[in-house]
């Protein structure tokens, strides 16, 4: 049997598919409420964050009880639209799971590939960024007229004021650098262009530098590698990479002339034109970052900031998608991993305090053929589960628990115990006034009443 733990892990691994889907919704949903470069660059970040932090989250809750996790879920899974989305997150996770003929050694495998990943991610980021020291150190300082005019620019937009430098190594500008961030000019852009010009460009690097987005980017490199297996990831990286530049496009053309606009589009048209540098610094294109007519137009025909009314709609709109995918991680880090080939089968009503999963080996209905061994109990009819039985989630009023037949001790509760522990357990199906009634018989040893 696989430890809970990293049973949490591989299912986070998989349930990065549907978080990645809630992630481009929520990204997709910004972009149509709004036109604010601000608001749609938050969204498409948190929604990079919800494949990584879904992972966190079923990691730090299968070290927990399961009694310090079932109040947190029980109140998110409150909310009907929150525990919809949720159960989206964890059926899907659980289809994708239960398609591998081998659960444990497919485990085993994503656990392995996502830690190469990571490995590899940080091999290339160790080697990009010392290339990048060497590039930096060999550039030669910018002169004092520009140098000078870059500081007004970082006092305007209250941050830093890195040094600028100019190289013969690079064909675009960019912020090179974490705890000593430099900003990079290419040697053909500084002499083509007069210091009027090259100052936005250098405004649009101070606006990552004041966004964090140097560290922002080494994070999201890193995540990359251990999500590889996982393309909508990429997806949702590279929308919010876009979305950021134009953020920073805003935050340079603050108060902009339409010629000064006119001229710094007509310079990111130029450094286009060229071969890209190395990703791995926030740089002045966006290398292949689709939106590039998106952003032109925004450059051109500034966006204005969001009301009020667009904010609020996609703020319930982020905390609806967190309330999911905490209700979806939450509730697959309950389940701490289905044991190998074993079946499941999902009891659901329309009570929304009633969700249950069963786990076992073998599963038999009675007076009918089973199409399905995650179908709900058929109306009538009886199942039986054999050979280590395990009930996860919450019971309902509809749902009536009996030990051997009879009721059991007050305060018994079947979702508390151990793996495994319920030798058989028969469950029932009734259809009353149109609502459906349980009955779980547990088939257990005497010593356990």
């Amino acid at each position: 049997m696989m430890h809970p733990l990293f049973a949490s892990v591989a299912l986070g691994l998989v349930a990065a598919w549907p978080a990645s889907g809630l992630g481009w919704l929520l990204g997709k949903a910004a972009d149509r409420l709004t036109d604010d470069p601000a608001l749609r660059t938050a969204a498409w970040n948190r929604a990079v964050a919800l494949p990584p932090a879904l992972l966190g989250l079923m990691t730090g809750i299968s070290l927990l009880p399961e009694e310090a996790t079932t109040p947190v879920y029980s109140v998110v899974a409150s909310t009907k639209a929150a525990a919809t989305a949720g159960a989206v997150v964890n059926d899907a996770t659980a289809r994708i799971a239960s398609s591998l003929n081998t659960v444990e050694t497919a485990a085993a495998l994503l656990i392995l590939g996502a830690a190469g990943g990571l490995a590899v991610a940080t091999v290339r980021q160790v080697i990009g960024r010392a290339r990048l020291a060497r590039i930096v150190h060999d550039a030669r300082p910018a002169e004092t007229d520009l140098a000078r005019a870059v500081r007004a620019a970082a006092r305007r937009l209250d941050t830093g004021h890195p040094e600028v430098r100019i190289s013969d190594r690079i064909d675009q500008p960019l912020l090179a650098g974490l705890t000593k961030p430099v900003i990079l000019l290419p040697r053909d852009l500084v002499e083509r262009l007069p210091i009027e010009r090259l100052v936005p460009i250098c405004a649009h690097e101070l606006g990552h530098l004041k966004r964090g987005d140097n560290w922002r980017l080494l994070f999201e490199h890193l995540v990359g590698g251990l999500f590889w297996m996982v393309p909508p990831f990429a997806l949702l990286r590279a929308r919010a990479a876009a979305a950021r530049e134009e953020l920073c496009d805003a935050l340079a053309l603050t108060g902009a002339t339409p010629e000064v606009r006119r001229g710094y589009a007509e310079s990111l048209i130029a450094v286009l034109r060229a071969h890209a540098a190395p990703t791995l610094h926030p740089a002045f294109t966006g290398k292949g970052r689709k939106p590039t007519a998106m952003r032109l137009k925004a450059i051109t025909d500034p966006h204005p900031a969001a009301g009020w009314g667009r904010k609020a709609l996609l703020g319930a709109t982020t905390a609806l998608v967190v309330a999911a995918t905490g209700a979806g991680s939450i509730a697959l880090a309950q389940q701490g991993g289905p044991a190998p080939n074993r079946s499941q089968s999902r009891i659901s009503t329309t009570d929304p305090s009633q969700t249950i999963t069963i786990m076992a080996d073998i599963i038999q209905l009675k007076d009918a053929k089973l199409a399905d061994d995650r179908m709900t109990v058929p109306s009538g009819k009886s199942v039986i589960y054999r050979g280590g039985v395990t009930i996860r989630g919450r019971l309902g009023d509809n749902t009536t628990v009996l030990l051997n037949g009879r009721a059991p001790p007050a305060g018994f509760d079947p979702t508390k115990l151990p793996q495994d522990a319920i030798p058989a357990a028969e469950v029932t199906n009734w259809l009353r006034d149109g609502q459906h009634h349980f009955q779980i018989n547990l088939l257990m040893p005497q010593s356990t009443q």
